[in-house]
């Protein structure tokens, strides 16, 4: 195995960002309750507001139309733009790339969000400016035991529990006969951990293409791992399977506030070492791994990588394909991800294998 790793836990913020623009969890949770309080009479209404919340971070740019489908109708306090070019500098503060490749390079879009016009807190005041809560990359918080965590992973997970669906590229109309077309069981999955190490696999390729074909190093592609795939982002994914699985009927109905529950789960996760462990047993047993306790592995780990190697290979040419200008390339290179033409460079199975070593350290 090569000396690459999977990061899950880390006391350092994200590839490339500021960790002064950090909040920790109270200042964020404050801040997603202010989001809770514009929609007053829904504010308890827990899975709707899951998915208002999601929409602030992660809207549009396939979500709709591939991922969370049965969401799309709800709509977003706020207006959400993929443009090109930012419209002023005032605007840097309050957008996110969106990966995009032309011709194999990277050129990214930007997922800009603002006040509407008439919104009902502030009427016209800050028509066109950007919310707090989206200001420089606020989803990735401090957790109070010193961890970093994207809490927005945590939120598109918990929406897509709510409203699972299999991924794939059919219309509505013709779902039925996904099975003969390629598709991932899952968006539970693909919304989460499965797709940003899908990410990461489709930029190894991006980047072996862009390089006239020349084999990428190690220090490369953990730069890929770090960027697509954080310790932030992947402890996100993995508190949304332990907060569905311990919160399973407040979070999929009505009755009480998500910001407290999650204050009670991280509260908890800070101050009880059994629970913060449990977190990751959790994980592991919801996406089908089989824990042996005496030696500490996963006893159907050779079944488990069989599987999700191939929902891995069929979420990378997803992603290829979103990430990919609209032409006729959007469409071929995909395809042959799916036919298996570019298995040395993506090592799906190897990203498999680092995030299962890493995940045993932690059970």
């Amino acid at each position: 195995m090569e000396n690459l790793i999977q990061p899950i836990l880390s006391k350092e913020s994200e590839y490339g960002h500021n960790k002064n623009d950090v909040l920790p969890l109270s200042e964020f949770l404050s801040l997603l309750a202010k989001e809770e309080d514009y929609f007053k009479t829904q504010r308890t209404n827990t899975r709707l507001m899951i998915t208002r919340l999601r929409k602030i971070f992660y809207d549009k740019w396939g979500w709709n139309t591939q991922l969370i489908r049965k969401a799309a109708y709800i709509k977003c306090r706020y207006q959400v733009k993929i443009v090109t070019q930012l419209p002023d500098e005032k605007s840097k503060t309050g957008v996110k790339k969106v990966k995009h490749y032309k011709d194999n390079k990277y050129q990214p879009k930007y997922r800009l969000v603002t006040y509407r016009k008439n919104d009902r807190a502030f009427k016209n005041s800050r028509a066109n400016q950007v919310p707090e809560i989206y200001k420089n990359d606020h989803q990735d918080v401090l957790l109070p035991e010193g961890y970093y965590c994207d809490i927005a992973h945590t939120l598109a997970g918990l929406d897509a529990f709510n409203n699972f669906q299999v991924v794939s590229p059919l219309p509505p109309f013709l779902f039925f006969l996904h099975k003969f077309f390629p598709h991932a069981d899952s968006n539970i999955e693909v919304t989460t951990w499965l797709g940003d190490i899908a990410t990461t696999a489709a930029d190894f390729l991006f980047e072996y293409l862009s390089k006239n074909k020349t084999a990428l190093s190690e220090t490369t592609e953990q730069k890929y791992i770090d960027i697509n795939a954080s310790a932030s982002d992947m402890l996100g994914n993995i508190d949304a399977y332990a907060i569905n699985y311990l919160y399973k009927d407040e979070v999929s109905s009505k009755g009480r506030r998500l910001t407290e529950i999650m204050e009670e789960y991280y509260n908890k996760c800070c101050n009880d070492p059994i629970y913060r462990k449990q977190r990751f047993k959790i994980f592991s047993k919801e996406i089908g791994l089989e824990l042996n306790e005496k030696e500490n592995n996963f006893s159907n780990e050779k079944q488990w990588l069989k599987k999700y190697t191939k929902q891995l290979r069929t979420t990378t040419a997803f992603m290829v394909n979103s990430h990919t200008e609209e032409t006729f390339k959007g469409i071929v290179l995909p395809l042959k991800v799916w036919l298996k033409c570019y298995e040395n460079v993506l090592k799906l199975e190897l990203l498999l294998k680092i995030f299962l070593e890493s995940l045993k350290k932690l059970l």
